[in-house]
């Protein structure tokens, strides 16, 4: 047995807290997986898992040998990455997690142009709108739109880019509630709110009168950006959308920016990757060609001047 290889598979599934999303993941058979797991398990001497029909629990002695097992893979990882570095060819898998709107509007559009100029490297890509706790799954860089998040000796975080924030709804929407004045005309809207975005419940706007934090009313509220975009496109609320997402929205009229004298606290955009002693020159050659493509190929991404 390739103890070595049996670690792997057992880490993924518990990071995926399943056999069959583990095999998946792995291109290979559950049963494989589920073989892997039990030689593991007989060649340690102790129950890892205990497996229902319903869920997957980690034993004790599971937990702990996950958490070794995490940091052997990881100096593997980091010596593999140190020797690619002194042949200057960088090759193999890079993982990355993204936010779905980022990941959607802008990251779909770079992804083709690096794996052009980097033939060697396979991307593996996963969107969610959760936490940064996508760096805990094996994940080797990850890309967040939001207020603020706190470095850690585990994690590095570094802005690539403002992310302006605005107030949007459709024409239709307007029409039958009429238009905002001020931030305050908030509190008698439907707004549509996010539930793992900080402070998603206030808005905060800069004016003239300084600044003011408004409490919203949502009937809706998901973790989900697309989702909240695509209920506001159904006409059913007013929406907070970063300036990447709105710009092509209002540029085809099918929404209409509110509040245009005040400014909404912005957003940045942040690449979050693990603190290792050694770096990952995938994703230190990721991060850097994004922020090339993002100054070559997004106009006015702080601003949208010519349309916001």
């Amino acid at each position: 047995m390739d103890v070595l290889s049996a670690m792997a598979v057992f880490a993924r599934v518990i990071e995926l807290q399943s056999f069959s999303l583990a095999a998946s993941d792995l291109g290979v058979s559950s049963s494989s997986v589920s073989k892997q797991v039990a030689h593991l398990e007989k060649h340690v001497g102790a129950a890892l898992l205990e497996r229902t029909t319903r869920r997957l629990k980690v034993t004790e002695a599971g937990e702990a040998y996950y958490e070794k097992c995490q940091q052997i893979l990881s100096q593997v990882e980091e010596a593999e990455a140190l020797v690619t570095q002194f042949q200057g060819n960088p090759h193999g898998v890079l993982k990355v997690n993204s936010d779905i709107a980022f990941g959607t509007a802008l990251l779909a559009r770079a992804v083709p142009e690096f794996l052009v100029q980097y033939p060697d490297i396979q991307l593996e890509v996963m969107l969610d709108d959760g936490a940064v706790g996508p760096l805990q799954q094996g994940f080797d860089l990850a890309f967040r739109v939001i207020d603020f998040i706190q470095p850690s000796e585990a994690l590095v975080v570094h802005e690539l880019a403002c992310a302006p924030q605005v107030i949007c709804a459709t024409p239709e929407y307007i029409a039958r509630h009429g238009q905002l004045q001020v931030p305050a005309d908030l509190e008698n809207h439907n707004c549509l709110g996010g539930v793992s975005l900080g402070k998603a419940n206030r808005w905060v706007f800069n004016g003239i009168d300084g600044s003011q934090e408004i409490q919203i009313a949502s009937r809706l509220r998901a973790n989900s950006s697309l989702m909240l975009q695509a209920v506001m496109l159904a006409h059913q609320g007013v929406c907070r959308l970063s300036g990447f997402e709105a710009c092509q929205l209002i540029e085809e009229g099918r929404v209409r920016l509110l509040l245009a004298d005040y400014e909404v606290k912005p957003c940045s955009l942040f690449a979050i990757y693990p603190a290792h002693k050694y770096k990952n020159m995938k994703a230190d050659l990721f991060i850097k060609f994004l922020e090339g493509w993002i100054t070559a190929n997004v106009k006015n991404l702080e601003k949208c001047d010519q349309i916001l």
